[in-house]
C-alpha cells in the first residue's frame, strides 16, 4: 500500500520553481530568421537561376540578369515567409500536448504539467509512467524500469526502496513513489539531451521530390548543351544561343514547388487540430491519406469510455466492501465500482490495512491485495477477468456452468465484467509471495459495467467503409460485448469474423497473414498481440492505423504506418504514435485520413500545374530553335510567367478546399508513385497543347508582321493567359470542372485575377516595355490570346470527359 505522505506545500512549491526553473530537457529552438533565408538559397534550383544570372550579365543582356535575380529575390522571400510560418506551427504543435504527473502535494494527490516538478516533489509512479526527474525510490511495490533509452538493455529492471531511477525511464509494471533529486538539465537525461534530441527527417515526399529535382537539374543541363550545340549548327550567333541556353534552363525550373509541399503538409496538420487530432510528424500527415485498415480499441473510442455500474451478480454488500478495500483508484472502470461501492456502504472506513498488492496488468488481468482482517486470519482479494477468477474458485461445475451463462448473456447485452473473489490466509502471510492465489478462492459476484455507443461515431464507420477502409476492432472484452456494440453502430459481424487472442497465439505470422484477410474482431486479445497483428496486415500491403493507450502497446504503434492514441494514453504511446486524438473520438481519425487525402490531392495539382507550365515554355523555346526561328520568348519574359502571374494561383492551391466525393474513392495503392501515369498523360497534354498554341501564336505574328518583338509579346501574353486559365482545370485531377464548384476556391479566384493583373503590368508603360523586350499590343492581339485560353481550357476539360467515359467503357465490360 502507498505510503501515507504529505510532500511539499504551495509555499515549498513556489520558492522551489523561482530557485530551479522549470522542468524541462535542453531543446534546440526553432532555426533562426538567417538560417531559413539560407535555407532557400541551398536548392539546385537557385543554383541554376544564378548561374543563369551571372551568364547573362556577361553576354551584357542586364535586363534578363535583373529579372532573374529579382525572380531568386522573389523566391527566397516567398519561400521564407512560408517556411517561417511552417516552422512556427509546428513547433507550436510540438508543444499542443503537455505530459502530465501526478505529485502527492499537501498531503493530496494531483496531476501537474511535468515542467512544474521541483526538487523535493513526490511523484506517483505507476505501469506505464514515463519517470519525470532523477531521484530516489521511497517506496515501490514489484516496481520493474525499461531504461532502454539510456542504457540499450531491452529487459525491466527490477528496483526497490531506496534505489535511483532517471528522467526518461519508463515504469513497465509495479508503483512507486519517486523523491525528486534532479530536474531538468540537471538530470543524466538533460546532459546527454543534445545527442538524443529528434531530429525531424525528410518525409518520402519530400525525400522524393528532391531527388526529382535533382533528376530534373540533371535533365536541364542535359538539355542546355544539346541546345547550345543545336544552335551552334544552326548558325545562331554565340551570344544568341548563349541566351537561349538560359532561357531554357530558366524554363525548365518549376521554383515554388519544394516550398508548396512544406506549405500543404503543414497547413493539413492544423486543419487536422481543428478535427481535434494531433499530427506529431509531417511524415504522417502525408501517410494519412493512404491508410487502408484502421484498427481500433472499443472502449472510449467507439463507446464513450464513460463507466457505469448497471448490474450485479452475489451479495451487494460483499460486492460493495470489496471494492471499496482492494482497488488503486487508477482505472475509469474502478472508479466507477468505487463510485458504486459508496452507494451502498456510504460510511464506509477501513479498518483493515493492506499488506501487499500486486496492481492490474492488461497481460494478467487481475489485481491483488492483501489485507489485515482479525486476529484469527488475513484475506486475499482478487479482482479481474471473471472467466479466469471462476477457474480459481471453489465451486462446483454445475456452479461454473452457470455462473458462466450469465457471464455470458450480459456480455451479449454489451455489459463489462469484473470478478470478484477472496481467499481467508494465516496471520503469518505478510506478502502475496507466500500466498497460493491462485486456488480455493471463494466467489464472491461480479459487477456488471454500460459504455454507451459515441455519437457520431456510426457515420464515421460508414464513411471508412465507403472510403474503401477496414476498421478491425481489437479489444479486451468479451467477443458478445464487442459484437453487441458492432451492432448497435451497424457492422454485422459473422463467427468466422472473429479471432479470440487464445486462438491467435497457436498462430503462426503467415497463418494469421491469411486470417486476418476476413477478421473483423479480435477478442480477449492482450496488448502484445497487437504487434503481430500488425505486422500480419503489413504483409498482405495495408497501410495499416493501429490504436493503442498503453507502454505494452508502444511497439505495435510503432510498427504501424499511423499510430494513433488518446490524450490520456501513457508519455510512452504518445511518443511511439504520429497521431494523438485529443477526443478521443473514431470520428476524428476518420477525420485525419480525410485531410490527409487533400493534402496529397493538392500537392498532385500543384505538381501537375507547375511542371505543365514548365514543360510548355521548354516546348516554345526547342520548338522555336529546331524551326530555325529567332527565340519565342526571353528569360525574363519566363520568370515573369512562373513566379509573378503563376506563382499566386500556385499558392492557392496549397489550401484548395477538399473535393465533395474524397471519401467515397479507395484509398490510393501503397506502391503508387506521386507522379502516377494518368499525371503523366496529363502533363503532357496540357504541355504539349499550351506550347503549341503559344509556339503558333508566335510563328504566325512573326510571319504576319516580320517584327520578333511582337511576335514575342503575343507568345508571352498566350504562355501567361494560358496557365491562369487551366489552373481551373487542374483543380479536378479526373472530374469535369462543373462537379467541382469553379469558384469554391476563393484565392484561387483572387489569384487568377492578380495574376491576369499583373500580365499586364510589362505592358503598361514604355520603360517597362523596354525592359521586358515588348511592344504595345493592339485589342485584337489580347482578345485572341484570352479566346485561346479558353479553347486550350475546354480542350483539357473534353480530355478528363473522355478518359472518365473509357474508364466507364472498361467498368461496364
Amino acid at each position: 500500500m502507498f505510503p501515507n505522505e504529505p510532500g511539499l506545500s504551495n509555499e515549498e512549491v513556489k520558492k522551489r520553481q523561482k530557485q530551479y526553473g522549470a522542468n524541462v530537457l535542453p531543446e534546440k529552438p526553432p532555426p533562426s530568421q538567417f538560417s531559413l533565408v539560407l535555407q532557400q538559397v541551398k536548392n539546385p534550383f537557385v543554383y541554376v537561376l544564378l548561374a543563369a544570372a551571372v551568364v547573362t550579365s556577361v553576354i551584357g543582356h542586364f535586363s534578363d540578369a535583373l529579372i532573374i535575380l529579382l525572380a531568386v529575390f522573389i523566391n527566397t522571400i516567398l519561400g521564407f515567409i512560408q517556411e517561417s510560418r511552417t516552422n512556427n506551427a509546428l513547433y507550436a504543435l510540438k508543444h499542443y500536448v503537455t505530459s502530465k504527473t501526478t505529485v502527492i502535494r499537501n498531503g493530496q494527490r494531483i496531476s501537474i504539467n511535468t515542467s512544474d516538478i521541483v526538487p523535493g516533489d513526490l511523484v506517483v509512479l505507476d505501469q506505464g509512467t514515463k519517470i519525470p526527474a532523477d531521484g530516489k525510490l521511497t517506496f515501490a511495490n514489484r516496481l520493474y524500469i525499461d531504461e532502454a533509452v539510456l542504457t540499450g538493455e531491452s529487459l525491466p529492471v527490477n528496483k526497490n526502496k531506496g534505489d535511483i531511477v532517471f528522467m526518461g525511464t519508463v515504469a513497465s509494471s509495479g508503483q512507486a513513489i519517486l523523491l525528486v533529486e534532479t530536474i531538468g538539465a540537471t538530470t543524466k537525461m538533460g546532459a546527454i539531451a543534445l545527442q538524443i534530441q529528434e531530429k525531424e527527417e525528410d518525409t518520402p515526399l519530400q525525400r522524393q521530390l528532391k531527388g526529382f529535382s535533382k533528376q530534373l537539374v540533371s535533365i536541364i543541363c542535359v538539355l542546355t548543351v544539346v541546345v547550345f550545340i543545336l544552335g551552334l549548327l544552326y548558325k545562331f550567333s554565340l551570344v544568341e544561343i548563349f541566351v537561349t541556353s538560359v532561357a531554357l534552363a530558366v524554363s525548365s525550373i518549376p521554383e515554388g514547388l519544394l516550398v508548396s509541399l512544406t506549405v500543404v503538409l503543414a497547413i493539413g496538420m492544423q486543419k487536422i487540430v481543428k478535427h481535434r487530432g494531433l499530427v506529431r510528424k509531417l511524415s504522417a500527415a502525408e501517410t494519412l491519406g493512404g491508410v487502408t485498415v484502421i484498427c481500433v480499441d472499443k472502449t472510449g473510442t467507439l463507446t464513450q469510455g464513460k463507466m457505469e455500474v448497471v448490474d450485479y451478480l452475489g451479495d451487494k454488500e460483499r460486492l460493495a466492501e470489496q471494492v471499496l478495500l482492494a482497488n488503486d483508484l487508477d482505472d475509469p472502470i474502478v472508479i466507477s465500482a468505487f463510485e458504486w461501492g459508496r452507494t451502498i456502504i456510504s460510511d464506509f472506513v477501513s479498518e483493515h490495512p493492506r499488506l501487499d498488492s500486486i496492481p492490474f496488468s492488461s497481460k494478467e488481468r487481475f489485481f491483488m491485495s492483501l489485507h489485515e482482517w482479525s486476529e484469527k486470519n488475513n484475506v486475499l482479494f482478487v479482482n479481474g477477468a471473471p472467466e479466469l477468477l471462476l477457474g480459481w474458485t471453489t465451486l462446483s461445475e454445475t456452479e461454473k456452468k452457470a455462473v458462466s451463462q450469465n457471464i455470458d448473456d450480459l456480455t451479449k447485452q454489451g455489459k463489462r465484467l469484473i470478478g470478484f473473489a477472496k481467499k481467508e490466509v494465516s496471520l503469518n502471510k505478510k506478502n502475496l509471495e507466500s500466498v497460493d492465489a491462485k486456488e480455493s478462492l471463494t466467489w464472491v459476484g461480479i459487477l456488471a459495467f454500460s459504455d454507451p455507443v459515441r455519437s457520431g461515431v456510426k457515420e464515421s464507420l460508414r464513411l471508412a467503409q465507403e472510403a474503401g477502409i477496414r476498421t478491425i476492432v481489437i479489444t479486451g472484452d468479451y467477443p458478445t460485448t464487442a459484437e453487441f456494440v458492432l451492432t448497435e453502430l451497424g457492422i454485422s459481424v459473422n463467427k468466422d469474423e472473429i479471432l479470440l487472442g487464445s486462438e491467435l497465439e497457436k498462430l503462426t505470422l503467415e497463418e494469421l497473414a491469411q486470417k486476418v484477410k476476413s477478421i473483423k474482431l479480435f477478442a480477449r486479445t492482450t496488448p502484445d498481440q497487437k504487434l503481430m497483428i500488425v505486422e500480419a496486415l503489413k504483409r498482405n500491403g495495408e497501410i495499416v492505423a493501429m490504436m493503442g493507450d498503453g507502454v505494452n502497446d508502444a511497439p505495435a504503434l510503432h510498427k504501424a504506418d499511423i499510430g494513433i492514441v488518446v490524450n490520456e494514453a501513457t508519455d510512452v504511446a504518445k511518443e511511439s504514435a504520429d497521431l494523438v486524438l485529443l477526443d478521443s473520438n473514431f470520428a476524428t481519425i476518420v477525420g485525419a485520413i480525410e485531410e490527409g487525402r487533400t493534402m496529397f490531392d493538392n500537392i498532385r495539382k500543384i505538381i501537375l500545374y507547375l511542371m505543365s507550365d514548365a514543360f510548355a515554355e521548354i516546348l516554345v523555346v526547342v520548338g522555336g530553335i529546331m524551326m530555325g526561328l529567332p527565340l519565342p520568348i526571353t528569360a525574363a519574359q519566363i520568370l515573369w510567367i512562373n513566379l509573378i502571374s503563376d506563382g499566386f494561383p500556385g499558392l492557392a492551391l496549397t489550401i484548395d478546399p477538399k473535393r465533395a466525393n474524397i471519401m467515397k474513392e479507395k484509398p490510393r495503392p501503397p506502391q503508387e508513385k506521386l507522379l502516377n501515369r494518368w499525371m503523366v498523360v496529363l502533363i503532357g497534354l496540357v504541355s504539349l497543347t499550351a506550347g503549341l498554341i503559344a509556339l503558333s501564336s508566335f510563328i504566325i505574328v512573326y510571319k504576319m508582321t516580320n517584327d520578333i518583338v511582337t511576335a514575342r509579346s503575343v507568345a508571352f501574353i498566350t504562355l501567361g493567359l494560358n496557365s491562369l486559365a487551366y489552373v481551373f482545370s487542374v483543380r479536378s485531377l479526373m472530374t469535369p470542372f462543373w462537379e467541382n464548384h469553379l469558384f469554391e476556391n476563393k484565392w484561387l479566384a483572387v489569384a487568377v485575377v492578380a495574376g491576369l493583373g499583373l500580365q499586364v503590368v510589362p505592358f503598361m508603360t514604355p520603360s517597362l516595355r523596354q525592359f521586358f523586350g515588348l511592344s504595345e499590343l493592339g485589342s485584337i492581339y489580347w482578345i485572341v490570346a484570352i479566346s485561346l485560353s479558353i479553347l486550350m481550357f475546354f480542350v483539357i476539360e473534353v480530355f478528363k470527359m473522355g478518359y472518365k467515359l473509357n474508364e466507364l467503357k472498361h467498368w461496364i465490360k
